[in-house]
């Protein structure tokens, strides 16, 4: 097996790419026993590499720390093109160094136990969401007629000048008479 990143070569014994998709979700159950989840998207897949170097290859851990350390313009870490059997099964293109690159001396043998993490840049459930038009915001509004300001409604009764009565349903234009007969 072997790993390319942008054309070049990973160096080392017993390379070993495992893959993951991790798949968010909620429990929307609550207190109770329903299975209902929340679909929250696809994160980034991510691909854990582990492998051996041996003390005289000291050269190939030293390339792999400076790829692993460095950036584009902008300061951003640099995005690798990968070329790998079990990358290109899960379909990814693009990958960028993520989380810890560890490298501890093996217990028998004269060499360095590497392990490290790429994760998927620029992925299909990324590009898709881009794609997706967005939805527009619609500007939400109370069914019936606006209420006149208190500030309007008083100015009108400081000028001595009655407001226009609002039209007046059945039920209401008797209760307003049967009020007016009482006052």
């Amino acid at each position: 097996m072997t790993l390319l990143l942008d054309g070049q070569k990973v160096r080392g014994k017993g390379l070993k790419v495992s893959a993951s998709l991790r798949i968010e979700s909620d429990d929307m159950s609550g207190q109770t026993s329903n299975t209902d989840a929340a679909h929250k998207g696809f994160k980034p897949k991510a691909l854990t590499v582990s492998l051996m170097i041996p003390f005289v290859d000291a050269a190939d851990l030293k390339q792999l720390m400076s790829m692993a350390e460095a950036t584009a313009n902008g300061g951003q870490r640099r995005v690798y093109r990968i070329v790998n059997d079990t990358a290109a099964t899960f379909g990814v293109r693009q990958v960028e160094f993520s989380d810890n690159l560890t490298a501890r001396e093996d217990d028998s043998l004269a060499a360095w136990r590497v392990q490290f993490t790429l994760t998927e840049k620029l992925s299909t459930a990324e590009r898709v969401e881009t794609r997706r038009p967005s939805n527009p915001v619609k500007q939400q509004s109370a069914p019936g007629q606006p209420v006149a300001s208190a500030a309007a409604t008083a100015a009108g009764n400081d000028q001595g000048t009655a407001a226009q009565p609002a039209e007046l349903t059945g039920f209401e234009a008797v209760l307003k008479r049967l009020d007016d007969s009482l006052a």
